[in-house]
């Protein structure tokens, strides 16, 4: 992004800041299976930022997915991630020096960006110590890395590719946090919590509304062609079928009989 575009996403990333209050924690994984889903590069934030983030999202209630290098590597995304990428209401995407040099996160990026078109799935890119200009331009790091791919991938390959480009293009345009906004590591933590915490509990309440309506539809279905027919039929035999017996018997019956024993 160039410096109009990083001052945007610094003043949204301050809205957002001002605008959420202290959040108690939430619950809010019954379905999907997975609250969060973390896209991230291993070697350079496992065992330090990304420790810290699945820490403080747990502590919030937030149940997170994330890769514990127990699934099987390939040559191209396995299903369990791309299931699991599916099964989750979100997903935070850490860009990181090193993340572009996985064809695996690259991959995973692809999938998330699908997901985000066809199944409304909330995407927040979360900038970790790198500039969110070399990721849309994929120059620096990410350029390098391209080079890489481009070098080692078959010509037949290139569609993959182009397609890792596209979407590292359309997440930069999303809001997203950088942490060079931020004055230290455990702030900018807290904020991406806060963050995810606050458009978790929109998406719930936004699905408990739609939930209300989904179930209306059928209710009136039943009050009009279930409960007034038992309603009527009741009506009936309690109501009028008693008065027309009694007319029958008080006032019909003896005006008959008077009539023939005339």
């Amino acid at each position: 992004m160039g410096s109009g575009s990083e001052s945007e996403l610094e003043l949204e990333s301050q809205s957002q800041s001002q605008s959420q209050s202290e959040l108690e924690p939430i619950s809010v994984s019954a379905s999907p299976k997975y609250d969060v889903f973390l896209s991230f590069r291993g070697e350079d934030t496992r065992k330090t930022f990304m420790g810290h983030l699945k820490v403080s999202l747990s502590a919030k209630g937030i149940k997170s997915f994330i890769d514990d290098d127990q699934i099987e590597r390939g040559r191209y995304i396995s299903t369990q991630l791309i299931q699991a990428i599916e099964d989750s209401r979100c997903s935070i995407v850490i860009f990181s020096p090193n993340y572009a040099s996985s064809t695996w996160c690259l991959d995973e990026l692809v999938k998330i960006i699908d997901c985000m078109k066809t199944r409304g799935q909330i995407v927040i890119p979360i900038f970790y110590n790198v500039d969110p200009s070399e990721i849309r331009k994929q120059t620096g790091r990410f350029g390098e890395s391209f080079c890489v791919h481009e070098q080692n991938l078959k010509d037949e390959e290139m569609e993959r590719i182009d397609g890792w480009r596209t979407a590292l293009k359309e997440v930069t345009a999303l809001a997203g946090l950088d942490i060079q906004n931020y004055r230290d590591e455990a702030s900018f933590i807290n904020e991406i919590v806060e963050d995810i915490s606050s458009q978790l509990c929109k998406l719930v309440e936004l699905n408990k509304d739609k939930d209300v309506e989904t179930f209306q539809l059928p209710s009136k279905w039943v009050v009009l062609w279930v409960v007034r027919p038992i309603a009527f039929v009741l009506f009936f035999y309690l109501v009028v079928g008693p008065l027309f017996a009694y007319f029958a018997f008080k006032v019909v019956f003896p005006l008959i009989e008077h009539i023939l024993g005339m």
